[in-house]
């Protein structure tokens, strides 16, 4: 697990380099408003990606990581979570064509929603989950990054001002389709597996089986993706961009704990079937480690554009590129500073959430505090911001004030596992 800690880090960082460059070079040539667009835009579309992937890129990993020693099962639940989220694409992508003509807001900007159902694609021909489920990810990360080198420079040449918010589109969700495309022909990384015929009656089983974490995605949706498209619905495109570029740096920074828990969690799966008081002491080390990475990032975030703004100004000049992107990311400093604690909350949401609640089959409670969060969210930004002239700033407060529930929900579930697991422990050891 190590290695692939380490090859996730390293391959997180190229894909980095990537996204530094990437990111405030969009946000400098596309402006504010074009900027938050296509975020709009990306957001909307994904509703029809959380569909699509039906929880599937928890309940797969999980499956797969459990019979990963069993070809021939494998194969099985690939070609089974395949199909289904084959035909969910195309249910998706028909019901976003439908809204993309019906609403106003969406019908204004219909080229940027329309190509952006390429992410919809990209989701079912690169299956990301299978690579995870055989603690392969880095292999699948690896692909990404390749991917995204050969598509940049195409970004950098073509994209020069806020009428290519479609083309920006388009390159950015190619990456991940020319990955998948590769290893459908090659096989890389993650051998194909054998072709198995499945029955519609285990179409119908698989999603079933995925409910619950398909439930649990969309309540998270509620309190994350449903936070940019209502405040696409409530402000001009202006709130949406400062809010969407301070949400892009903070996920940009969670990306750090990404590979850490793409590592343990199929390792946990796998250590709470065969060694629970093994997966305990994991969970516990996962706590440590990622709240520490979670901590310092927040920190660091926080504290980055008001440092390195001025400096950047001072050193290089206000026309210079670099100074540029500061500036454009300074305007998006008071979101910032509300948006930036999420950073440590959501690792810990990570920890006591996917990491202990999911693994020990407590999916329902897990869904419900995530339906409650999403509730809580809605009603949060329909109070704080309609008619507000900071509405960028009161979506970072709502998004604050649900993670927080979030995690002290999750918290109090899981300290009750953990009891009864130190409880079992004592038995056996007295017997």
């Amino acid at each position: 697990m190590r290695s692939n800690i380490f090859a996730l880090y390293l391959v997180q960082g190229l894909n980095y380099v990537v996204s530094f460059v990437t990111f405030p070079f969009l946000l400098v040539q596309l402006g504010t408003e074009g900027f938050g667009v296509m975020n709009y835009a990306f957001a909307a579309i994904q509703y029809g990606v959380l569909l699509t992937d039906f929880g599937f890129n928890l309940s797969a990993v999980r499956d797969v990581a459990q019979v990963r020693d069993d070809p021939k099962a494998a194969a099985r639940i690939f070609w089974r979570v395949t199909w289904a989220k084959t035909l969910l694409m195309v249910a998706s992508s028909l019901i976003l064509l439908v809204l993309t003509f019906t609403l106003g807001s969406w019908q204004e900007h219909a080229n940027v929603f329309l190509w952006s159902q390429l992410y919809i694609l990209s989701s079912v021909l690169f299956p990301i989950w299978y690579f995870q489920g055989f603690e392969k990810l880095q292999l699948a990360s690896g692909l990404m990054v390749l991917a995204r080198a050969l598509t940049l420079g195409f970004l950098l040449l073509w994209i020069s001002g806020p009428d290519d918010v479609a083309l920006a589109v388009i390159l950015q969700a190619t990456p991940q389709i020319l990955a998948g495309l590769l290893w459908w022909f090659t096989g890389w990384g993650v051998a194909k597996p054998e072709w198995v015929k499945i029955q519609f009656s285990e179409l119908k089983a698989a999603l079933k089986a995925s409910s619950p974490f398909f439930l649990s995605a969309i309540s998270t949706s509620l309190y994350t993706t449903s936070t940019t498209v209502l405040l696409g619905l409530f402000a001009a495109p202006l709130q949406v961009g400062l809010f969407a570029a301070a949400y892009k740096l903070v996920y940009i920074a969670q990306g750090l704990i990404g590979p850490l828990v793409q590592a343990m969690y199929p390792r946990i799966a796998q250590l709470a079937v065969t060694d629970k008081p093994a997966a305990i002491r994991l969970i516990h080390k996962a706590f440590y480690i990622q709240g520490a990475v979670g901590l310092a990032m927040t920190l660091a975030l926080a504290l980055a554009l008001p440092l390195f703004t001025p400096l950047s100004v001072a050193w290089f000049g206000a026309d210079f590129s670099v100074s540029r992107a500061f500036l454009a990311l300074s305007n998006s400093q008071d979101v910032m500073f509300w948006l930036s604690p999420v950073i440590v909350l959501g690792a810990l949401s990570v920890v006591y959430g996917q990491q202990t609640l999911l693994v020990f089959g407590f999916e329902r409670y897990f869904a419900r505090i995530l339906v409650a969060a999403g509730v809580l969210n809605i009603a949060l930004m329909c109070w704080w911001v309609p008619g507000s002239s900071h509405a960028g700033v009161r979506a970072a407060q709502s998004v604050l004030s649900v993670e927080l529930f979030i995690v002290l929900a999750f918290w109090w579930r899981a300290q009750q596992i953990f009891r009864e697991a130190r409880s079992s422990e004592k038995s056996g050891n007295h017997l």
